[in-house]
């Protein structure tokens, strides 16, 4: 009798580290899965920059800006419909300021831009 006792407690206990581990390995890949748990795509701030130089009214400064006079913000979530604001600022004279401020807005979920 002692036996069978034995044997069905070590049947339980196998059972439940079954159970354990079966509720385990669905947590991880639900977890894995979920898109709170992915990292957030970000726009690539260089593209971002040349985009924003390529917009930019060459009238508005006395010579050419770099890629260098850009400032837009850093990581901003791809994200459709989000807008913000880049910066450039370059080198003026008594007719030109040296400064621009484009509008970007994010077209669609692939990263697209609008500049204005």
């Amino acid at each position: 009798m002692t036996d069978q006792r034995s044997f069905a407690r070590t049947v339980i206990a196998l059972s439940l580290a079954v159970i354990a581990c079966c509720a385990l390995t669905f947590t991880i890949m639900l977890l894995a899965g979920s898109p709170a748990v992915q990292p957030q795509r970000v726009l690539d701030q260089d593209a971002l920059a040349r985009a924003v130089l390529n917009d930019v009214k060459p009238g508005d400064f006395a010579k050419p800006p770099t890629i260098d006079d850009v400032t837009c913000p850093a990581s901003v979530p791809v994200e459709a419909g989000r807008e913000f604001e880049c910066t450039v600022d370059g080198v003026g004279d008594g007719h030109t300021s040296g400064h621009a401020w484009i509008k970007v807005k994010i077209k669609d979920d692939q990263g697209g831009l609008s500049l204005s």
